[in-house]
């Protein structure tokens, strides 16, 4: 089955859009549909790429969404899905995109505080092969079209969760995710692996009256979900630090009823899935000259630390 659905793809001969903004994760109900659908509203000269891992489902939502939608399939944790579905955009943007913006929007959680206990062992693998090494993955896939961009972007979808992990964690592994200047993608794929080993033997131990999360022996707060936002943003920093010409950034889009969310049962109030599109869309195509310095973005707009206060 071919990647990208033909009826959009042919629409790309003869689009003069000035920018491709690329969405992973869509799915119908989540906060990628949101940011579509708000980048679509900022600019009519702007076109997306909604990726899904079936083909079928990115089809739907193009259509969905009109005839600046095009859809393309992609599964962030395979090398060889990750570069088709880049050679896919490719032949997209083709020479009437000179801009080009990547949002790693997709996502996979298996621990999350409302989720019922104990967690399962597996959870930090699947957790870290989407958030983290597959956001990595089409990332570096995309990475030659990205810089060949006058204006290449890179939004990383977050959350809070990231910056609460690191608040939790100790300080010296505090420290080896804020070490800018040293830091490198080994440094954060050793990390991630100590991770993975200490949660799996933590969730076999874990008793009725001592379940997951807590902190490691080597000082790691054993919640994968967070612990793989925490390694994003340090990811990120990187990719900054390397390319300085690309806009490498993290958000939160805040507090979003999304399936993720959807077993929550607090009284925290909830944003639809385009009020927490908003802010991403605004940092894959709004005016850079409005943006401050690479960091982690809340909904309001304002830079933070990646550490939660």
């Amino acid at each position: 089955m071919s990647l990208v659905l033909p009826l959009f793809a042919a629409l790309a001969t003869t689009a003069e859009a000035s920018r491709l903004v690329v969405i992973s994760g869509c799915g119908s109900r989540g906060v990628g549909l949101g940011i579509a659908r708000k980048v679509l509203h900022r600019d009519e000269n702007v076109e997306v790429v909604v990726m899904a891992r079936k083909l079928e489902r990115a089809s739907s939502i193009a259509k969905e969404l009109g005839k600046r939608a095009h859809a393309v399939e992609c599964d962030v944790t395979s090398d060889t899905s990750c570069e088709a579905a880049a050679a896919a955009i490719g032949s997209i943007g083709g020479k009437t995109m000179q801009l080009l913006t990547l949002v790693n929007n997709a996502g996979f959680a298996a621990d999350l505080p409302w989720f019922p206990t104990p967690w399962p062992s597996s959870a930090a693998s699947s957790t870290l092969a989407v958030n983290l090494f597959g956001a990595r993955r089409l990332t570096q896939a995309l990475l030659p079209q990205l810089l060949a961009s006058s204006d290449g972007r890179v939004v990383f979808i977050s959350s809070g969760g990231g910056r609460l992990n690191m608040k939790r964690m100790s300080e010296e592994r505090r420290e080896q995710l804020l070490a800018t200047e040293a830091l490198t993608w080994d440094g954060i794929a050793t990390l991630a692996d100590t991770f993975t080993s200490e949660y799996e033997e933590a969730a076999l131990h874990q008793t009725e009256s001592h379940t997951l999360p807590f902190m490691s022996a080597s000082g790691l707060w054993l919640q994968s979900y967070g612990f793989s936002k925490a390694c994003l943003a340090a990811y990120c920093q990187i990719l900054s630090r390397e390319h300085p010409s690309l806009k490498a950034v993290t958000c939160s889009p805040g507090w979003v009823a999304t399936e993720m969310s959807s077993t929550y049962t607090g009284d925290a109030d909830m944003r639809t899935i385009d009020e927490g599109g908003e802010m991403p869309a605004w940092l894959a195509c709004g005016d850079r000259a409005d943006m401050g310095a690479t960091g982690f973005y809340m909904p309001d707009r304002s830079v933070v630390s990646w550490v939660a206060d």
